[in-house]
Formats: structure tokens, sequence, C-alpha cells
């Protein structure tokens, strides 16, 4: 009987918002959506590949191409675990990079504590302007450090 019950209720609450939050249970953002646009010395930098990179438990990336105009974007990135629910800290480390001239160059270097989407900078997007003839500026406003040579927002 007991059984039968939570089937039913199961089916009852399955649409809308219970379903939703069971079936996203465990779900951690280990890197949020970025939008960025890559300059070199002043100049866009055309179809260079960007690779993303993140490592909690298991060393993963992804990459895309900037477009014409120096621009790329990539989506948020989740990934499914119960220790988000343990008495642990969350640590997830981040890099994007781009090869020029046969020369990695890293422009984004993060530790991640919290798995939420955008809390790398406090909630917002990451929407970024690289400049990658910059030096690398330390950034710890966020509640974990970010070494990095770009500036929020799109130019």
């Amino acid at each position: 009987m007991k059984l039968s019950f939570v089937i039913a209720l199961l089916l009852t609450f399955s649409q809308g918002a219970l379903a939703m939050s069971m079936f996203d249970a465990g779900k951690v953002c280990v890197f949020s959506a970025v939008q960025a646009k890559l300059s070199l010395n002043g100049k866009p930098l055309k179809n260079v590949k960007v690779t993303r990179e993140w490592h909690w438990k298991k060393k993963r990336s992804d990459e895309t191409v900037t477009d014409e105009n120096g621009y790329f974007s990539l989506p948020s990135v989740y990934e499914r675990s119960i220790s988000q629910y343990l008495p642990a800290e969350i640590a997830i480390s981040q890099k994007m990079s781009v090869w020029i001239n046969g020369e990695e160059t890293e422009f984004w270097i993060n530790a991640k504590d919290d798995g939420k989407e955008n809390s790398e900078y406090g909630g917002e997007p990451i929407a970024l302007s690289c400049e990658l003839s910059r030096e690398k500026v330390l950034i710890e406003k966020y509640g974990s450090l970010l070494l990095t040579m770009c500036k929020k927002g799109i130019e």
C-alpha cells in the first residue's frame, strides 16, 4: 500500500517544479556560459581555437573558434554529483586559453568554489573583453582567486 501511494504521488507531481527539482538534483555548474571578445595588440583574434578546461573529479574540456571579429561563446557546463550535499567544499579549477603561433596563452584561470551558475563573477554572466597583450591581473573580489587578462563587459 505504501509503495502504491508513493508511486501515485510521484505520478501526480511528475509535472512542473517538483519534477524539475528531482531531475536537477546533484547538478553542479562547473563552468558558466561565456561570451567574450579576444584581441591581440588591439586587433581581433580571428578564427583562433579557444579551449576551456575544468577539473572537478575529472579533467574535461571543450573548445570553439573565434569569429572574424574575435568573438566566441560557450554554453554552461553541468555535471552531476551527490557531493554537493555532503559536508565538503566544492573546488573546481577553470582555465581558458588560445594557441597563437604555437604558444599557449592562458587568459582566464579561476578556482570556482560554488556550484551555482555565474558564481565566477558573483552572480553576473561571464561577458569579457580580453586583450592578450595585457599582463594578467589577480582578482579576489568574488570569493575565489581569478587570474585574467580580461575585463568585464564586451567592447
